[in-house]
């Protein structure tokens, strides 16, 4: 069982980013208006030579900031510290998302994994990995990512 074994453990993958297929997500922080930043991580290649991976939740920008590509660096290869997760919690009140005019309201790995092509998508639509600062003392300035004891302050 996912929730059991695997949901919010800390891990570590190495691969590549695919900022062509990165998807924004409206979010709202401290009362600001920002997107959440979904980008493919290729980790592998399957039995048929096709790239798959899984998706990783980059962080927070400030909607002003959200074309700046800011998270791009000269490395879009390395690794990634975060956590396992299956996204936002879908409820009645949640606003879906509308992937034809590309505006996106909650985090799904399933909705996500569909609209990037994942060549893994039975694995990729299950969970994501939510990027985290590993280091406290040298932050990211965006986007924000939290660290692991602020995920655990409520």
């Amino acid at each position: 069982d996912f929730e059991n074994d695997y949901s919010f453990k800390k891990v570590k993958v190495r691969g590549i980013f695919d900022h062509n297929r990165e998807i924004q997500v409206e979010k709202m922080r401290n009362g600001e208006k920002g997107v959440e930043i979904i980008t493919p991580f290729l980790t592998h290649l399957n039995e048929q030579g096709d790239e798959c991976g899984i998706l990783v939740n980059r962080g927070w920008f400030p909607l002003d900031f959200k074309d700046q590509k800011m998270h791009y660096t000269s490395a879009t290869s390395g690794e990634v510290v975060g956590l396992l997760y299956r996204g936002d919690a879908k409820t009645k009140y949640s606003i879906p998302n509308e992937p034809t005019i590309e505006r996106y309201m909650s985090v799904t790995p399933y909705d996500f994994s569909l609209i990037n092509q994942m060549k893994n998508h039975e694995e990729a639509s299950k969970f994501m990995l939510l990027q985290i600062d590993a280091d406290p003392n040298n932050r990211a300035i965006l986007p924000t990512a939290p660290t692991a004891s602020e995920l655990t302050k409520w």
